[in-house]
C-alpha cells in the first residue's frame, strides 16, 4: 500500500533552480552541436536542413516544457505561502513543508500526539489543496514525498526505522482522517514515504545549542516532485539519436 523511496536515492536533492539550470545548459549544448554539425556539411543538402529543422523544433518543444514546469514550480510556492502563511516553515526554493517533530511525536516515539494530529488536520489541507485542486498543477505532480528525519544521536539503523515509522504514521493519519477524504485516492497514487534517519542534517547556527539544533533536525517534511524526469528522458533520446547519426 505504501511506496518507499530508498534513502540512498534521496540523500541529496538538487534545488529546483539548479535542476532547471542544468537542463537548460544541456539544451544549449545540443543546439550548439547541431549548428556545428550543420556547418561541417559542405553542401548543406535539403535533407540535412530538414533534419536540423526537425531537431530544432524538438528542442524548442523541450525548452517550452521546461519553462512550463519552472512556471508551475514558482506558482506552487507562491500559492503555498499564500495559503499557509507563517503556520509552517516553507523552503522558498523547493516548496518543501517542514513540521517540527516535537510537535508531532514524543522523543524516540512514532505515535502521533494529539497536538500533532490537530495541527495536521488544521493546516495541511491547504498544502494538498494547492497541489491537487488545480488541474494544471495536479497533472504535473509526479510524487508527494513525506520524509521522516531524526537527529544525530543514537544508532543510525534505529533512527532509520524510527524516521520511516514517523513518515508512515503521518500518512496513515492523513489517509484516514475525514478532513482529507477528497484527496485520499490521489494520495494513494502519489505519496512516497521516506525515512532518512540522521542524513541531511540542518546546518547548526553559530550561537545555537546542541539541544536546540537536534530538536530542529527531528522533523517531518512534505515535498512535491514535478514531472521533470520525462524531460530528462526526452533530452537523453535526442542525444542518443544525435550520436547514432554520427
Amino acid at each position: 500500500m505504501y511506496k518507499y523511496e530508498q534513502e540512498e536515492e534521496i540523500s541529496y536533492w538538487l534545488s529546483f533552480s539548479d535542476l532547471m539550470a542544468g537542463l537548460l545548459i544541456v539544451f544549449i549544448l545540443i543546439t550548439v552541436i547541431m549548428v556545428f554539425d550543420l556547418s561541417e556539411s559542405t553542401e548543406a543538402s535539403d535533407i540535412a536542413k530538414k533534419e536540423y529543422e526537425n531537431m530544432h523544433e524538438e528542442l524548442k518543444s523541450t525548452k517550452d516544457r521546461l519553462d512550463n514546469i519552472t512556471s508551475i514550480n514558482d506558482k506552487i510556492i507562491v500559492l503555498l505561502k499564500k495559503e499557509l502563511g507563517d503556520t509552517v516553515e516553507i523552503n522558498e526554493d523547493t516548496g518543501a513543508i517542514s513540521l517540527k517533530s516535537d510537535l508531532l511525536f514524543d522523543s524516540g516515539k512514532s505515535t502521533l500526539k494529539k497536538a500533532g494530529r490537530e495541527f495536521i488536520k488544521i493546516n495541511m489541507p491547504a498544502f494538498f489543496k494547492v497541489l491537487l485542486s488545480d488541474k494544471d498543477i495536479k497533472d504535473n505532480i509526479n510524487a508527494i514525498i513525506i520524509h521522516g528525519f531524526t537527529d544525530d544521536a543514537g544508532n543510525y539503523d534505529s533512527g532509520l526505522k524510527l524516521s520511516q515509522d514517523r513518515a508512515r504514521t503521518v500518512f496513515q493519519y492523513i489517509l484516514y482522517e475525514p478532513t482529507f477524504a477528497e484527496y485520499a485516492e490521489d494520495l494513494k497514487e502519489l505519496v512516497v514515504l521516506s525515512g532518512v534517519s540522521e542524513t541531511r542534517l540542518l546546518e547548526k547556527e553559530e550561537e545555537e545549542s546542541m539541544e536546540s539544533w537536534r530538536a530542529r533536525n527531528r522533523r517531518v517534511e512534505f515535498q512535491f516532485e514535478l514531472k521533470f524526469r520525462e524531460i530528462f528522458e526526452t533530452i537523453k533520446e535526442q542525444l542518443e539519436g544525435d550520436n547514432d547519426e554520427n
